[in-house]
């Protein structure tokens, strides 16, 4: 739903298996920091607690697993292991010393409307899970908080998971997004409520009705930094035009 969002014909390519995803060093970077900080919680879930020069002999051993599957490097690959040792070591110091968790890395799906002609189903897999809070790690860029706070979906389909894992559908939800980024932490609180679950209804069906339609190209959207060699599909949507693996001169 978040390539969607950002773009429905990279969604359409995604999920048709056109669109040719080439793993980068940020990706696969994120990739790590995630490991091993599922690894940490993993850790104090089972009253086994991994010291921060524990946490750090994981990175490196995750890092070196991982840095063989990147494609196209970004930045140099010790640069680019120093920022998400950077990143972790924030979190460790900065975050994990106040988390409670209860679940680590949970799945989860549910029916998000039911009628004769289709049945839509969300799923997904939650980073880390409170007593009364979601929590998402991202190491990447984002858009302004106040738009996230508005717009972003993930919040909306994670926290509705929760209520129905509760089986209280009429209470707001609590999400938060601790952004890792070059040694910094940024939190970016967000709530939702049943009116914007209610709201998800609308937005997957007319996903739903894309995808029955079985149209040749969805819409395309050229604004947003994703709209670069960053998608999949740049190649074989506006990269054709603007050229693939360079910058173009006038950006």
């Amino acid at each position: 739903m978040n390539t969607f969002t950002a773009c429905p014909e990279q969604a359409r390519t995604v999920r048709n298996g056109t669109a040719v995803d080439t793993p980068n060093s940020k990706t696969v970077r994120g990739t790590v920091v995630h490991e091993v900080i599922e690894m940490v919680l993993n850790g104090r879930l089972a009253d086994d607690e991994l010291t921060l020069e524990s946490a750090v002999e994981y990175f490196h051993i995750s890092w070196d697993n991982h840095k063989e599957t990147v494609v196209k490097w970004l930045d140099g690959p010790e640069l680019t292991r120093d920022v998400g040792l950077a990143s972790l070591r924030a979190w460790y110091l900065e975050v994990f010393p106040w988390l409670n968790p209860l679940r680590v890395e949970q799945s989860f799906e549910f029916v998000l409307c039911e009628n004769e002609s289709r049945r839509i189903s969300l799923y997904g897999t939650r980073d880390l899970d409170e007593e009364d809070l979601t929590w998402d790690w991202k190491t990447g860029r984002h858009e302004p908080p106040w738009e996230m706070r508005r717009n972003a979906i993930q919040p909306t389909v994670y926290t509705l998971a929760r209520a129905h894992e509760r089986g209280d559908l009429e209470s707001d939800q609590n999400f938060r997004f601790c952004y890792l980024a070059n040694g910094e932490v940024e939190i970016i609180d967000v709530v939702r409520t049943p009116n914007d679950w209610a709201a998800l209804v609308p937005l997957c069906n007319s996903i739903a009705d894309l995808i029955e339609a079985r149209l040749p190209s969805w819409p395309l959207r050229y604004d947003g930094w994703q709209c670069s060699d960053w998608c999949p599909n740049w190649g074989a949507c506006r990269g054709k035009y603007l050229g693939v693996g360079a910058k173009p001169a006038n950006w």
